[in-house]
């Protein structure tokens, strides 16, 4: 049976659905895995949630566009500065991050005045960027905050804004695959179709489900200009809002990413009737196919075909050197989905590498009857994995490599085998014939690498040890002696006695090293006694600092004092604020004492002159000092 369960998930039985073990003969669409399902309680998965698929790899790639998460400031900072999205407007996209930074109370009482506060503040501190996307969270969504109205208020009272909501919270779906189906449907039903873009080539295409992970943009964008191709959009690397919203113009769907961004190419090419072809950029092969795809279209295969001699003629020599020595290495790839099977024949075909298991955090059924028909007899498919799986399989495989993302190569880095970041990428990009070469790169790198091997060699097995042999003994006597026979009043200089020493090692002759004591210390010992010295005289420096600046060293605490008091009452009173029933009954009570006030005091003469008699007495007691 070709489902194997693994002896990690004895526990667990119903974990053997998910992992498969290719063999000869088999009819593959009869053993796919199960697939974007629930993870099994007990499995500790690596998935991400609805949102992040949502916020982290499709939304926040645009560079001209405020990305507000509302929600705790947590769900923004953990999909912040994460991958390497880069732009050519600076990469505004990585710098910044916003929050509505929804905290207990607004759980308790409601986030919709703090969303709209939020949004209100953003635009104000970015008066240049006209456009946002607001994204629900969990706790957002529990509390059943209805976003939408908000958003349309700061519509109308700002006017020239442009604003998209993306109500997918974390728990909406089993992974992040739910937040990309969510955005795509989203954006296609409630944008595409409200601008038109300015059409500039015959030919034009959208490019859908390319990042711009480390500039792979860049090496699409370069080769359609020298084609003569228009892309009206990316989406969404090194995107912009408004180019987004013209999709509709496009004559042709060029799709990298499938499984994050196929939904709106689907529905394009039935609310607009524009075609989609799907390419894959990664690897030689694959970059000649896609691009010869593309010509084709068009008619312009002449073009395509001159593209593809200048790129070849400049990076063939450089694959080629990497595949003589990149050949029969073994390597897993452990990522999100589609690259399994767009990584798996470039690997195999232009580098003559070995992929021996694959593991899909959000892949569906469909990516792996993909990845399965391009793979070979023997490599291992695993559906949502978890370490104890992972450490199983490297156990099976012991590959070369492991291609996978940050949070499994701390793990595989840990077992003293390379890695190379498969979603960040370690020195992209990593699309394209230079992507190729720079891909390949990488991996001979990891694998060449002498610090793996150091890091291998445990060096407290080393018994090193100090030895005086009995010669170099008698001869540091004989000195000694002589040392001692010189006159201590003489005013000339005393020699001083020589020490010789000699170092054994497994590793090193066992010949006598001489070094003699008179021999100044090595520079790593004379630093460390300036530091002893240092902190030696570190108390009696501080208490004498103390003692000559106490005045100011008070001043300066009593006003960091009041500074964090005041911080404090501030803090005290905005949480005040924000509470209606308080602030009700403070305003109430204020309004009773002025009554009180005015009826004791004010109606009468005599109680007027008794409060001037008040006010006098005042004035001389703290004024004057004087006591009546």
């Amino acid at each position: 049976m070709p489902m194997k369960l693994f002896k990690c998930d004895e526990t667990i039985p119903e974990r053997e659905k998910h992992i498969y073990i290719k063999e000869k003969g088999e009819d593959t669409t009869q053993f796919l895995p199960s697939a974007h399902v629930e993870t099994i309680p007990g499995s500790l998965s690596e998935r991400g949630c609805s949102y992040c698929g949502a916020k982290l790899v499709i939304g926040g790639v645009l560079k001209d566009t405020i990305q507000l998460i509302h929600g705790p400031v947590g769900c923004a900072y953990d999909t912040w500065h994460t991958k390497r999205y880069p732009s050519d407007n600076g990469n505004f996209q990585l710098k910044y991050v916003w929050s509505s930074d929804m905290k207990e109370q607004h759980v308790v009482f409601g986030g919709e005045k703090l969303l709209k506060k939020a949004m209100l503040e953003a635009f104000a501190e970015f008066p240049d960027i006209k456009r946002m996307m607001v994204y629900t969270t969990c706790s957002t969504a529990l509390i059943g905050d209805d976003i939408k109205p908000v958003v349309k208020e700061v519509e109308k009272e700002l006017g020239d804004v442009d604003i998209f909501t993306v109500e997918c919270p974390g728990f909406a779906g089993v992974s992040q695959s739910k937040g990309h189906h969510v955005f795509n449907m989203g954006w296609m039903t409630d944008k595409v179709g409200t601008y038109e873009p300015e059409i500039t080539s015959p030919y034009t295409i959208n490019v859908i489900g390319d990042y711009n992970i480390q500039g792979d943009t860049f090496v699409l964008e370069k080769y359609m200009e020298k084609m003569g191709v228009q892309i009206i959009a990316h989406f969404t690397g090194n995107g912009t809002y408004d180019s987004l919203r013209g999709m509709h113009r496009a004559q042709l769907n060029v799709t990298n990413c499938a499984r994050s961004a196929g939904y709106i190419a689907n529905e394009l090419k039935k609310k607009y009737g524009i075609p989609r072809i799907d390419v894959d950029t990664w690897g030689f092969d694959y970059a000649k196919e896609g691009l010869r795809k593309i010509g084709a279209f068009f008619g312009i295969e002449d073009r395509a075909e001159a593209v593809i001699a200048e790129e070849v003629a400049k990076y063939e020599s450089k694959l080629a050197w990497y595949k003589e020595r990149l050949t029969g290495k073994k390597v897993c790839i452990w990522t999100g989905g589609p690259r399994l099977w767009h990584w798996t024949k470039a690997l195999e075909d232009d580098l003559g590498m070995k992929v021996v298991a694959m593991s899909s955090k959000f892949g569906h059924q469909e990516d792996f009857e993909k990845v399965i028909a391009r793979g070979e007899e023997g490599t291992i498919y695993i559906d949502d994995g978890n370490e104890l799986e992972f450490f199983e399989v490297l156990e099976m495989v012991k590959p070369d490599l492991v291609l996978t993302g940050p949070r499994v190569g701390a793990l595989v880095k840990k077992l003293h085998l390379p890695y190379v970041n498969g979603h960040g990428y370690h020195n992209g990009p990593y699309m394209g014939f230079e992507g190729a070469v720079n891909m390949a790169r990488d991996m001979y790198n990891a694998i060449y690498s002498p610090l793996m091997k150091l890091a291998k060699d445990d060096i407290r097995a080393r018994q090193n040890k100090i030895v005086i042999p009995e010669e170099n003994r008698k001869l540091k006597e004989s000195k000694v002696q002589q040392s001692k026979s010189i006159d201590i009043t003489s005013t000339e200089a005393m020699p001083t006695a020589v020490n010789y020493a000699a170092v054994e090692s497994s590793d090193l002759d066992t010949q006598p090293l001489l070094i003699p004591d008179n021999q100044p210390l090595p520079q790593r010992q004379q630093i460390g006694g300036k530091i002893s010295a240092f902190l030696e005289q570190l108390p009696k420096y501080l208490g004498s600092f103390s003692t000559e600046y106490q005045m100011p060293i008070i001043c300066f605490a009593t006003i960091i004092t009041a500074t964090i008091a005041v911080k404090i009452i501030l803090a005290v009173l905005d949480v005040i604020n924000e509470i209606t029933q308080l602030n009700l009954v403070f305003e109430l009570t204020g309004i009773g004492y002025l009554i009180w006030f005015v009826f004791r005091y004010l109606f009468k003469a005599s109680t007027r002159q008794e409060l001037a008699a008040q006010i006098s007495f005042i004035q001389k007691e703290i004024v004057e000092g004087q006591d009546s």
